[in-house]
């Protein structure tokens, strides 16, 4: 295992023994009821028992066994990048691509100034001369992409990318509320921000994610909590499960 699957055996480590800082790993005795591992930190080895969900009924049981837990570690690899993923984005986006439609069914793409409230919803401001706007006044509805910049992107046809459903309200300037979305974006964007909060054609908006879907490449689609990104799993399910083996540190 440690010449052949080292890999392997640093994702033992990492997830499903809960040290993600792990930067290798040894394994240095398997018996019945798990597997033993030197797990190297930056803080030192630290001795690691990883137990079997079911014990070995017979040597030939080890292999399966060490198989479906290694399946398990990438399955949890994975949605780890994938929630990474989701986080640098909320990190990151200054702007938000917005997809619209008005009440006769003309779509519209654009972009518009964005700031994530505590409440977990997207806060566009944009003018009525825009279409967008027009758009959300008339349907109360939105779409919020964030993508990958192409000139990161390893692969053009499979950007990284992060889409939210949302439902569209506007936010009027007497509102207790205005004032309070208006700071973040104003710190954002700054001085270019502060003159258009002058300007009364313009509308707050809070855009309320119902639905959230990450594509991190081909064949890579997850469905992502709108209200809490880390919470991540692969579209149609099955990705919460607990694994072939659990975590005894010792």
């Amino acid at each position: 295992m440690n010449g052949d699957h080292a890999d392997a055996v640093l994702r033992y480590a990492r997830y499903l023994a809960d040290h993600p800082e792990a930067t290798a790993a040894q394994l240095t005795d398997i018996d019945a009821g798990g597997i033993h591992l030197s797990v190297t930190t930056a803080t030192g080895e630290v001795p690691t028992r990883i137990a079997f969900e079911t014990p070995l009924a017979k040597p030939d049981d080890a292999h399966l066994t060490l198989v479906a837990m290694a399946k398990d570690a990438r399955r949890r690899e994975v949605l780890a990048q994938a929630r990474e993923t989701a986080g640098r984005f909320r990190r990151e986006f200054k702007t938000v691509l917005l997809g619209t439609v008005s009440s006769e069914g003309e779509p519209e793409a654009s972009v518009a100034p964005a700031v994530i409230g505590a409440d977990g919803a997207f806060y566009i401001y944009v003018s009525t001369l825009a279409a967008h706007t027009r758009n959300i006044l008339q349907t109360a509805r939105a779409s919020v992409l964030l993508i990958e910049d192409e000139a990161a992107s390893a692969q053009l046809l499979a950007r990284r990318r992060l889409t939210f459903s949302c439902i569209a309200a506007p936010i009027a300037r007497k509102d207790d509320a205005f004032p309070r979305i208006m700071d973040p974006l104003k710190e954002k964007f700054g001085e270019a921000m502060a003159h258009l909060e002058t300007m009364t054609d313009f509308h707050l908006f809070r855009l309320m994610p119902v639905r959230g879907r990450l594509v991190t490449g081909f064949g890579q689609a997850y469905e992502v909590d709108p209200l809490d990104w880390t919470q991540v799993g692969p579209v149609g399910g099955g990705g919460h499960s607990s694994g072939g083996g659990k975590q005894r540190n010792g």
